[in-house]
């Protein structure tokens, strides 16, 4: 009788098991997308304690063969631990860390191979370089870069690679005085970019920059001004400004629009002979212009008497 009793007991535990599987299961399903043992997940292998004083040379990924529920690649994290070893050669294991709704088959690799080597660097001068010109109308005045130079550090073939290190900066939208932060990039004798296996210091600086409204200048007419009537009797003859032309500086679009300037007032009233005047030129908002004083020859002739040339 005891015996009979201990078989069912056996058997019904048996069943909980079954049970217990078959509920385990459907949670793990309703949990969240599920892989078979065959799916393999390309993870990236992060390198832990390295030596301060060398790089890591050896493989981006490792797969990773999961069976369960998992939220995406990014639970897994695969690591080798490269406290203790020293420059050189080293076939090192892979580790993971505990993935939460997955059970882990197995790490292809579970070994690699990794080469520490001794860190090269190098300081370079940073200079600008202009990724995008100034809108229409502006010019470049001035750039100050708050650091000047940049260390390149990293494994010895990358850095012997990089021939310069250059601030790229796009001033499309700068007007005036404006401070932007800048992203370093080391190039190559082509002025191909280098990132890998390199590390910059500093990776990012501020930069001042300066921007003007374009300065032009140009030769435009002179054209006087002259108010009231001679005497009568008499008839205004021929003007000449002296020079004919000066020249005008200014932004630029204020300059193209510009083709004449003209002089201040000249009062020609009750005039009966010839008359010489220096004056000023109205001066438009935004023009500057030389000479700022002309000499103006006015002709006054006596109706029906030709002027003496």
């Amino acid at each position: 009788m005891v015996e009979k009793n201990q078989r069912r007991k056996k058997i019904w535990l048996k069943l909980a098991s079954v049970i217990m599987a078959i509920l385990l299961w459907f949670y793990v399903v309703n949990q969240g997308d599920v892989l078979t043992g065959s799916n393999l997940v390309d993870v990236e292998l992060k390198y832990r304690n390295p030596p301060t004083d060398l790089t890591v040379v050896g493989p981006e990924k490792v797969s990773v063969k999961l069976w369960g529920s998992l939220h995406g690649s990014g639970n897994i994290v695969a690591y080798v631990d490269l406290a203790g070893l020293g420059k050189g050669a080293h076939k090192v294991p892979v580790k993971l860390e505990p993935v939460t709704g997955a059970m882990v088959t197995s790490v292809q690799p579970d070994k690699v191979d990794i080469t520490l080597e001794e860190l090269s660097e190098k300081v370079f001068q940073v200079k600008h370089e202009v990724k995008q010109n100034p809108q229409a109308g502006y010019q470049l005045t001035e750039v100050l870069l708050a650091s000047d130079s940049c260390m390149v550090k990293g494994e010895a073939d990358a850095v012997g690679r990089v021939a310069r290190v250059v601030a790229p900066i796009d001033m499309g939208n700068i007007k005036d005085v404006t401070a932007v932060k800048v992203i370093l990039q080391a190039r190559d004798v082509n002025g191909k970019n280098i990132s890998e296996g390199i590390k910059l210091i500093p990776s990012t600086i501020d930069a001042y920059i300066v921007l003007e409204k374009k300065q032009v200048s140009k030769l435009v007419a002179v054209k006087p001004q002259l108010i009231g009537k001679a005497a009568e009797g008499f008839s205004q003859g021929e003007v000449k400004s002296d020079p004919a032309q000066i020249t005008v500086l200014g932004d630029q679009m204020r300059v193209d629009a510009l083709n004449e300037i003209v002089t201040q007032p000249i009062d020609i009233g009750g005039k009966q002979e010839d008359f010489v005047q220096v004056v000023e030129m109205v001066q438009p908002e935004g023009i500057i212009f030389s000479p700022t004083r002309i000499t103006i020859n006015v002709k006054i002739s006596k109706n029906g008497v030709k002027g003496v040339q």
